[in-house]
């Protein structure tokens, strides 16, 4: 870019433009104002009240009279004409008037009243504002009364550097010491008005070099401003205005500073204060060359003299460098030097410069058209290259002679030109330049190839497009976009250069590694080097390079210069550096002016070189291969989807990294998507795919949804990627009916891509809408376009890499599913060994194998990366054309939040959002009341209790897939994220409306409808897995039913055990009983630890999505009323007498729960227990609510066996709503009492016992000879004196001690009886006791 300063070769005599000093003077308005005319009064007003808090005075036009201590004092002479008055003890660190300034300007214009710096004075003036500062208006020596001579300044208060803008109106006027980073921005003022800028918290970088023109650019540019501080010198008139004494204050020839260097700021603390659409820091008093040491800042070198180039390695080393208008001709037309004299300076340092970069080959720009100025042509290039060869050696530089296109007639008088090292590199063939109408307005760019060793050639473009300057004669701002004037036109040339650089690519004569060097006037992401990125090419600076700029305009770091590369040259790209010679450098030191060396590299150009290494052998290319699969319409970012912005935030990340980025998919991309996406027909989801530059997909089932139609007249036609498919074919031409594979290049190495989708696609979806698309094998397929693509024939496509995007994936994430005599399996081993990966999808796993490939001692990556972008796969591939030696390694990486969304990406998703929403208020049909979820017994969510919706949504996914043979319907509680609700919000909706936003609130996941054959047992298992495994993040998930299936279980049962019945449409459900169910996809993979779901038969993905069939379900069966009936009930009985059977007439208590819902329906009521249609017993239902369970709605209900039942009974449970559930029970058969066995006792004792113990022995003998079992009780005579137990083990005998009997007579005698048996009494036996 010419330098944005006219440059004056008298300036070291400071022949300034006072007309441009007259002016500033007009600009900053200090024409004469007078305030009324007074003597000094008493104080109305502190100074602060006269700020306010505001941007402006609340007294504006009012006569007030403040106190305070002169700060700063700036005679007529200066151009400020005024004082700064601060009231006494304030400032330091405490603010004791917090948001209103305690300093004030006072204007006295041509007055230069009798006060002094330090003085305590009283001021009588106008109060009011100009050019954004608050000021006192008082022109009369009345208005001024000393108050107190040499009172002493007040303390600085401190401006930290993050108070910045309009945060410093509290500080207006005010005595301050900046505290923090404040570095040194721009010195570009200081030669014309005396000022330095500085930056606050760091340096600036201007807003497009690293954002996109828009609004994120602009507030970029808005803080940037903000931070800006200048350092005036206490004048507003020109360094060289004749009533200006002396130079510029604050830098000298011999003392180097830089920008980035540190401010520190001067022992006599300044004032801040406002003019001129800036914040300014005054010093005490105007300010020149001589003016004391303290009153200067002074800085902290942070930003030094770079000694050397950078090291960028390489076997050459390409630069670009501004001469700064090299002309060896003056006068006329030519710019640059006036003379001999200043032509000898910069001469020696631009040699000093380019030696010093240590390049082989140098883009120059701003060089000496000599041919247009009527000279010899190249005169002034063969002069620098005479001049780098007097100080580099004889014979070290040549140059390469401007083409015709570019020299006389028609031309600028600067151009570019390419000098070079002849023992270096090597030109081949002439050099040429563009001469396209675009260049009319800039500089023809001028190319030539070089072989730079080993055969490798390079071809180098200098460049210099049209400047941001304003046309001539121009008075309007600069556009707003912050892009510069002639930006479409920067543009065009920019998208000139893609197509110049496509001819190099396509010559032999050349090849396909370009750089284009040079300076573009255009910032790195504004639209002219987006115009090269987005066409492939690698902007070297900022990727290579982060941190370092080439330009410094208006305080703001940037790269005009840039050295963009094609992709095959990229990855030969060592090292690249810029070498800050230049543009952080006062001007003054350029070849012109005084403070000049005229002999270093510093200053030689107001551009930074920049430097490139570049290797002569090609190395191994290598790509990234971004990939997901099973995507569905997941525009939105969640907890579990990474959403469509940061999948392109993603690509981007890996494209500014690798321009060799690819990025495919697997297929599902659309269909079965969430609601934003779902209700526009998937249009934004295939709107990001396109913006995100989405490289080839393979078809999956759930394109196909809307049938082949769909597919042909709609998706191909909106989708920017190619839709690939080897094995669907057209029936009425027997051909391919989709393109089979896509190829793309990469530096010479080309990659194809073959597409398959499962051979099950017309299971999966409607077959009428695929009637015309007949589905073939995969692997024949696939081996057919891989033979093809490998068979060395041009003609017909080649690949040196392939591979399969396959829409069929894994049952499982071992890799033994991916190896097993499946579909999937049969893949695997079965495509072409020439395919060297495979990227698969449809089971919305995540898996990484390295499968062997079958005949070979190979193996190839086999990766699916999930469902949803949750995940992407990463595959670094690695190949070498010259030894075709190739290595993939491949990666499952975490998505969600792992990147910056992508703008435009995230704008599309916006866009997508509003228009949902809208769409979303359309009516889907009402309801009669309330539908909620079960809660906890704090009104929370619980996923544990059965519900209302839940089984609403179960008999909508029955309904919805009736004709599918279904017969029962199981709903996840987690699937369910919102309750619908009978109050409207308003006229648009009104009480009992359901909307599809509603709806899609409801069940957002989009999860398609699963159809598989379950067993009795296996069903049971589900059932019971509703008691999650420990440690899992809920104890229970009760499912939603359908209606018809109910079942009864015991809360307290062992784990495994809680299922007691199940009954289908009030038939039992045996375990060898075959139900057909239907499920959500989450469900049926597996999802909440139901992994019963897996073991079903016949599974089928009906491609039928949740939300449409509970849309469906509200239209048809409008107004919709809840299920109120509790289709699982909890019941403990008490167990049978026996333990085996409960016997007629045995009393049984019954403990049930789960009769009540914890949200809506009854909150009481009676439990009742039938039996045959008898009423056995009833009790009343307590609501109580349990948490994380299904136990409220509990009841006890005591009954009886009725008489006369026996065998395999069925209980009926009843409660509120309808509720009805059946439990089994074993009865035990009566039976007929058996005839008992007759029995015969006898006893026998001693007849005489003297004085000693009587032993007493008693038989029972049975009619049958069993032994007797029962009860013998011993008498003495009709008293009872033992009773003795008979077991089976006395075999009908027992000796009864009876102790020491009484003198006297006594009989005894024994009776027996015992179950089964006859009562029998034995014959007394006398006893003498004596």
């Amino acid at each position: 870019m010419t330098t944005p300063e006219t440059l004056d070769p008298s300036r070291p005599a400071r022949r300034r433009l006072t007309a441009v000093a007259a002016a500033a003077v007009a600009a900053l308005g200090l024409a004469t104002l007078n305030a009324t005319p007074a003597l000094a009064a008493d104080t109305t007003h502190t100074i602060a009240e006269v700020q306010g808090t505001g941007a402006t005075t609340p007294l504006g036009g009012q006569t007030v009279t403040v106190e305070g201590v002169v700060t700063g004092y700036y005679n007529a002479a200066s151009g400020y004409r005024g004082l700064y008055l601060q009231s006494a003890g304030s400032g330091g660190d405490t603010d004791a008037t917090p948001g209103a300034s305690d300093g004030i300007f006072v204007y006295f214009n041509q007055l230069n009243p009798a006060v002094a710096v330090g003085d305590l004075v009283k001021v009588t003036g106008t109060a009011g504002e100009y050019g954004g500062q608050t000021q006192l208006t008082a022109t009369s020596a009345s208005a001024y009364e000393v108050v107190e001579a040499g009172a002493g300044l007040p303390a600085a208060t401190p401006l930290p550097d993050t108070v910045v803008g309009d945060a410093r109106e509290a500080l207006e006027g005010m005595l301050v010491q900046p505290t923090g980073d404040y570095r040194l921005a721009s010195s570009h003022e200081l030669y014309n008005f005396g000022s330095l800028w500085l930056s606050a918290g760091g340096e600036l970088v201007k807003s497009t070099e690293t954002t996109d023109a828009g609004d994120a650019a602009n507030a970029i540019a808005a803080s940037n401003l903000a931070r800006r501080l200048i350092v005036d010198d206490g004048y507003s008139i020109r360094v060289d205005n004749s009533a200006h004494a002396g130079d510029q204050p604050y830098f000298t020839a011999d003392t180097v500073v830089r920008n980035g260097d540190r401010f520190v700021p001067p022992t006599n603390t300044m004032i801040l204060g406002y003019g001129f659409d800036n914040w300014r820091l005054q010093p005490q008093t105007p300010l020149t060359d001589a003016s004391p040491a303290e009153y200067k800042p002074s800085f902290e070198t942070l930003n030094p003299r770079p000694a050397t180039a950078p090291e960028v390695g390489g076997d050459v080393q390409f630069g670009s460098f501004n001469v700064f208008n090299y002309f060896t001709t003056f006068g006329g037309d030519a710019r640059g030097a006036s003379g001999p004299e200043q032509f000898a300076k910069q001469k020696a340092k631009i040699v000093a410069a380019i030696n010093g970069l240590g390049a082989d080959v140098v883009a120059l720009e701003e060089i000496e058209n000599s041919a247009v100025l009527g000279e010899t042509a190249d005169e002034a290039l063969g002069d620098l290259v005479a001049g780098l060869n007097d100080a580099a050696g004889a014979g070290t530089w040549d140059y390469i002679p401007t083409p015709d296109a570019a020299n006389g007639d028609g031309n600028d008088v600067i151009t570019t030109a390419i000098i070079f090292k002849p023992s270096v590199v090597t030109p081949v063939g002439d050099s040429f330049a563009d001469a396209d109408a675009v260049w009319d307005i800039a500089r023809k760019p001028v190319a030539q190839t070089f072989d730079i060793g080993d055969g490798r050639l390079v071809t180098v473009v200098a460049n210099h497009l049209k400047s941001k300057s304003p046309p001539s004669g121009n008075t309007a701002p600069e556009p707003a976009d912050g892009q510069g004037f002639f930006n479409a036109e920067r543009t065009a040339q920019a998208e000139r250069l893609v197509d110049f650089v496509a001819g190099i690519a396509a010559d032999p004569a050349k090849s396909s590694d370009v750089i284009l060097l040079g300076d573009f006037n255009a910032y790195g992401q504004e639209d002219p080097a987006q115009a090269l990125t987005d066409a492939g090419f690698v902007d070297l600076v900022p990727t290579k390079a982060q941190g370092q700029y080439t330009y410094s305009y208006n305080g703001e770091l940037g790269s005009l210069d840039h050295a963009f590369v094609s992709g095959s040259l990229a990855s030969s790209v060592t090292g690249v550096g810029v070498w800050g010679i230049n543009s952080a450098e006062w001007s003054d030191r350029g070849y012109a002016y005084g403070a000049t060396d005229g002999t270093s590299p510093y200053r030689s150009s107001d551009h930074d070189p920049v430097v490139v290494g570049v290797s002569a052998v090609k190395p191994p290319v290598t790509i990234d291969l971004l990939s997901i699969n099973d995507f569905h319409g997941r525009l939105e970012a969640s907890s579990t989807t990474a959403g469509a912005a940061v999948l392109g935030g993603m690509v981007d990340s890996y494209e500014a990294a690798n321009p060799n980025t690819l990025f495919v998919g697997a297929g599902d991309l659309i269909g079965a998507s969430t609601f934003t996406s779902f209700i526009q027909h998937d249009e934004p989801t295939i709107d990001a795919f396109n913006e995100i530059g989405l490289d080839a997909s393979s078809f999956g089932n759930h394109e196909f949804d809307q049938g082949r139609a769909d597919v042909d007249d709609r998706i191909l036609e909106h989708a920017d990627w190619p839709y690939l498919a080897a094995n669907l074919y057209d029936r009425a031409t027997g051909e391919p009916a989709y393109q089979e594979y896509e190829v793309r290049e990469f530096d010479g190495v080309r990659i194809g891509f073959i597409g398959a989708v499962t051979e099950d696609l017309t299971e999966l979806v409607s077959p009428a809408g695929i009637a015309s698309l007949e589905v073939k094998e995969v692997v024949p397929e696939v081996n057919r376009v891989a033979e093809q693509l490998s068979d060395g024939d041009d003609s017909n496509g080649e690949a040196d890499i392939l591979v399969l995007l396959v829409h069929e994936g894994a049952a499982t994430t071992d890799i033994s599913s991916a190896t097993d005599d499946s579909n999937f399996g049969r893949i695997v081993n079965g495509v072409d060994p020439d395919v060297d990966m495979i990227i698969s999808g449809h089971t919305h796993l995540a898996y990484d194998f390295d499968v062997p490939i079958p005949g070979t001692d190979r193996t190839r990556p086999v990766i699916s990366s999930g469902q949803y972008g949750a995940m992407y796969g990463h595959s670094t591939i690695v190949y070498d054309p010259e030894t075709e030696a190739l290595s993939i390694e491949t990666e499952n990486l975490n998505l969600i939040g792992a990147f910056a969304p992508d703008p435009a990406v995230a704008q599309i998703v916006a866009d997508a959002v509003e228009v949902a929403k809208e769409l979303g208020g359309v009516s889907l049909g009402t309801i009669t009341q309330d539908i909620r979820r079960a809660v906890q017994s704090d009104g929370s969510e619980n996923r544990g209790g059965e519900s209302m919706i839940g089984n609403l949504i179960a008999d909508a996914q029955l309904e919805a897939t009736s004709d599918l043979g279904t017969e029962a319907a199981l709903m996840n509680p987690g699937g369910i994220r919102a309750d619908l609700v009978y109050a409207g919000t308003g006229e648009d909706d009104p009480d009992g409306n359901v909307t599809y936003a509603e709806a899609a609130l409801i069940q957002p996941f989009a999860n398609t409808l699963v159809t598989l054959d379950l067993t009795g047992a296996q069903l049971k298992a589900v059932l019971e897995q509703q008691w999650q495994p420990a440690g899992a993040a809920r104890p229970f998930l009760k499912l939603g039913l359908s209606q018809g299936l109910e079942y009864v279980y015991d809360p307290a049962a062992a784990a495994g055990s809680h299922i007691t019945a199940i009954t289908l449409n009030g038939e039992p459900v045996t375990d060898d009983q075959v139900v057909k169910v239907v499920t959500n996809s989450f469900l049926a993979a597996g999802g909440d630890n139901f992994g019963a779901f897996a073991e079903g038969a016949n599974k089928a993905d009906s491609g039928r999505i949740d939300l449409d069939a509970f849309v469906a379900y509200i239209g048809e069966h409008s107004p919709v009323a809840p299920p109120t009936e509790q289709r699982a009930v909890g019941a403990t009985l008490t167990a049978p007498a026996d333990g085996t059977a409960y016997q007629a007439g045995e009393q049984v208590t019954a403990e049930f729960s789960s009769l009540l819902f914890s949200a809506g329906g009854a909150t009481s009521g009676d439990a009742t227990v039938s039996l045959g249609g008898e009423v056995l017993g009833t009790g009343a239902i307590a609501l109580q609510i349990v948490d994380t369970t299904d136990e409220q709605g509990t009841a006890t209900v005591t009954f009886t066996v009725p008489e006369g039942v026996e065998g395999a009974q069925t209980l009926t449970i009843s409660g509120p709503g309808g509720t009805e559930v059946t439990l089994p029970i074993d009865v035990a058969a009566a039976t007929e009492p058996a005839e008992p066995v007759a029995t015969r006792t006898s006893g026998s004792a001693p007849l005489i016992v003297w004085g000693s113990p009587v032993k007493y022995t008693v038989t029972v003998r049975t009619a049958d000879g069993s032994p007797a079992v029962g009860e013998l009780v011993i008498r003495d005579g009709l008293k009872t004196v033992a009773t003795v137990q008979l077991t089976e083990a006395d075999h009908g005998k027992v000796t009864v001690n009876l102790g020491k009997l009484k003198r006297g007579i006594h009989l005894l005698s024994a009776q027996f009886h015992g179950e089964g048996f006859d009562p029998s009494l034995s014959w007394p036996s006398p006893v003498i006791v004596l």
